[in-house]
């Protein structure tokens, strides 16, 4: 069993009952012993999770996914704002350019069609239609259909992305962690955002600061990875935990 599906098991029983014992894990996920304390023991550093005797209780809200459309529905002034910078900062003619499943990302689609010579390519379905309606030409990898993030996932969609070095990529993200991990609920959407950032010159997540108080199972990336990460403004309480430079926060 991968590392990040011993921590999806982890977590999700952690959220289910709060207190999990270490040999329960071992039973559920038929590790050692010692595997699952080291486990444990990353969790609790990337604050999921406090180490208690015989095993950890839960420290952190775990987001999950959402319905597409009622994910589209919150914060969306926020979102707007942050689509209208990185529209300016970030868009150019004859770009190659990514769009992940994020419904901040989405708000980026009224600005591409005063690009010319954009190639575009996007793992949502969502997104793809869109495009289509303002008859921008766009590029879909294969994969199966996440029904509640109308993202395509899966190992064709990982492989066909793989084949493509992009200029730009717009990168939605549930979570983001003080350590500068960035996170999702889903270990098949982590995977396609993943090898889109290594495939990027430029990278630039666009989330809103509701993000700041979230943990999700698994991680795809960390800042470190990205050229900006455009957000609202961060409350001061959870800012303090936050020292990366590439963060960008918009006053609305």
């Amino acid at each position: 069993m991968l590392t990040e599906q011993r921590y999806q098991i982890i977590l999700q029983l952690l959220a289910n009952q709060q207190i999990c014992k270490i040999n329960e894990l071992v039973r559920l996920t038929d590790a050692s012993e010692s595997t699952i304390r080291r486990d444990l023991d990353e969790l609790e550093k990337q604050g999921l999770l406090e180490r208690i005797h015989g095993g950890a209780r839960l420290l952190a809200h775990l987001t999950t996914d959402q319905a597409q459309t009622d994910r589209e529905q919150l914060h969306r002034s926020e979102k707007s704002k942050i689509a209208e910078y990185v529209a300016q900062q970030y868009l150019r003619q004859q770009q190659f350019i990514f769009l992940d499943s994020g419904t901040t990302v989405q708000e980026i689609i009224p600005y591409l069609s005063e690009f010319r010579g954009l190639t575009l390519m996007t793992n949502s379905i969502t997104t793809a239609a869109r495009l289509s309606e303002m008859e921008l030409t766009v590029n879909l990898p294969a994969g199966r259909l996440k029904n509640d993030t109308k993202a395509l996932v899966g190992a064709p969609t990982v492989n066909d992305l793989a084949q493509y070095q992009f200029d730009l990529a717009l990168i939605g993200t549930n979570a983001i962690a003080p350590s500068g991990d960035l996170m999702t609920p889903s270990i098949d959407e982590a995977s396609v955002k993943k090898l889109v950032l290594s495939r990027a010159k430029q990278a630039v997540v666009m989330t809103d600061a509701s993000k700041f108080s979230e943990m999700a199972f698994a991680t795809f990336g960390n800042l470190q990875q990205l050229t900006a990460l455009v957000t609202n403004h961060i409350p001061e309480k959870i800012r303090q935990h936050y020292h990366q430079a590439n963060i960008k926060e918009l006053t609305l």
